[in-house]
């Protein structure tokens, strides 16, 4: 019970002195927020390029040409992934010769269709160097690849080199020295 009350006392003291410390600061609290306010938008534009350089790009690019792909680079802070969605393959699905059809039910019937194969491909970008985004300069960096649908024996290390041409993205891929795929791709809006 001596211990209660002994830890009520001290609590009891500490929050009377925060009161008074707070107290003796209103009289200031305007100076504080002048530089509080002044200190958040002046920070924010110290940053170095490096951190900032990825930001220049859009998030979302797809291709011009074939093979159709998606590419997402998406910014974590301090990190960086990259997702690639690749359109492999277009089978044509046709019913088979053998279906019925109900009379009255015409929507039964299943119909011909196209089906696109995708691969997806995702993971993190390590940097040569800090990326420059001017034309015709080329970037090039690590890709490791740590998630993929359909499944591949992961993870896979690509090299990459990107560079801007004209608003364009000109991305080349290669997997041990060998090309693995290039593309030419726009900036659209990703939402």
């Amino acid at each position: 019970m001596r211990l209660w009350q002994c830890l009520q006392s001290v609590f009891l003291y500490c929050i009377l002195k925060v009161f008074k410390i707070t107290e003796k600061l209103k009289k200031y609290r305007k100076h504080f927020c002048k530089v509080f306010y002044s200190l958040a938008i002046v920070l924010p534009g110290c940053s170095s390029d490096s951190e900032l350089s990825i930001n220049v790009l859009n998030d979302k690019w797809v291709s011009n040409t074939t093979p159709k792909s998606e590419v997402w680079f998406q910014n974590w802070g301090d990190y960086q992934r990259l997702l690639m969605v690749i359109n492999s393959d277009t089978m044509d699905i046709v019913p088979g010769p053998y279906v019925t059809e109900k009379e009255g039910k015409p929507y039964l019937k299943p119909i011909p269709y196209k089906k696109v194969e995708k691969q997806q491909l995702k993971g993190n970008i390590y940097w040569n160097e800090p990326p420059k985004w001017d034309d015709g300069h080329m970037n090039s960096a690590r890709w490791i690849v740590d998630r993929s649908n359909p499944k591949i024996s992961l993870p896979r290390t690509y090299n990459i080199k990107l560079a801007m041409a004209d608003g364009s993205l000109k991305l080349e891929v290669f997997e041990d020295q060998e090309p693995y795929l290039q593309l030419d791709l726009r900036p659209i809006k990703s939402y």
